[in-house]
């Protein structure tokens, strides 16, 4: 591979082309090789190339691959390897993945790599995702993580998921986790959903948040019902927000019931929004006008 070519290219798709050609041209046998030869080279594009090697050689053998990059020293580099390791084990062997990270020191880059193994386990076992997550030092990573899990729980055991949520002993926490609930259900559920956001999560930025996103859902399959509901809600900022989206997305379906749910509402802010976003529809513009 000529490294330098893919150094002088600025064309991002082309380089990135380059570099996966690169790539998948090396033998596996000369894995290793192509891997010491990269980080001896230490340029911009021969790191681009060894981490994607790493990622190629863990698809195959992850035991080998995490092998070599526990001899790296341990530099940003090296956690950026970790995490190629840890995306291509947990992909194909979650408990073999798990069982490589416990042998690792107890420090960030073992955190970074127990993170990454999480959020790929959260699209088929959020509940591991999870119990993983349950493992961190609290952090916005943690926090952020557990937000992800919890809504992807949400969306096929919202009930399962809630129950779990309510055992969260930090209030904050549990509020921004009981949001994800309720969006992550929203689909599903939008009754429901907007249930749980109502009576479970105290007003403030995270009920505001899942009142939103839930309209915003409800009113791709019954906009009629989030009217309903979303006019039921305190006057903020959020409510106003919930009814642009609401009339953007129910007004495409039918206008002339969005207009008609609209005149009914009392003067004041609320209307005012709403007409402004039905006005802002192109399709519908004649039925204002």
């Amino acid at each position: 591979m000529r490294l330098a070519a893919v150094e002088t290219e600025t064309d991002p798709d082309l380089r990135s082309e380059m570099l996966d050609q690169a790539v998948q041209s090396i033998p596996e046998a000369d894995l290793s090789s192509a891997l010491e030869n990269a980080v001896a080279t230490g340029s911009p594009a021969a790191a681009e190339f060894m981490l994607l090697l790493v990622r190629r050689w863990a698809e195959v053998s992850p035991e080998a691959a995490a092998a070599w990059v526990a001899g790296l020293p341990k530099d940003s580099e090296y956690r950026e390897a970790l995490v190629q390791v840890a995306t291509a084990w947990a992909d194909a062997n979650l408990s073999g993945a798990l069982n490589w990270t416990a042998s690792l020191p107890e420090d960030e880059n073992k955190n970074s790599a127990l993170i990454t193994i999480a959020y790929e386990a959260a699209r088929t076992e959020p509940v591991a995702a999870l119990d993983i997550a349950c493992t961190l030092p609290p952090a916005l990573q943690r926090d952020t993580l557990l937000a992800y899990a919890v809504s992807q729980w949400a969306a096929t055991d919202a009930a399962a998921a809630s129950t779990w949520v309510q055992r969260v002993p930090e209030l904050g926490l549990r509020q921004n986790l009981l949001a994800e609930v309720a969006i992550g259900s929203a689909k599903q559920d939008a009754s429901a959903a907007a249930t749980l956001a109502a009576t479970a999560i105290n007003s403030g930025e995270a009920q505001d948040r899942a009142a939103v996103s839930i309209v915003e859902r409800w009113a791709q399959t019954s906009p009629a019902d989030a009217a309903a509901w979303v006019t039921e809600f305190p006057d903020t900022p959020a409510r106003q927000q919930a009814v642009q989206n609401l009339v953007s997305l129910w007004a495409p379906q039918d206008s002339r019931a969005a207009t008609a749910w609209l005149q009914t509402l009392p003067a004041g802010s609320l209307r005012e929004a709403g007409f402004e976003a039905l006005k802002a529809t192109p399709a519908v513009q004649d039925v204002v006008n």
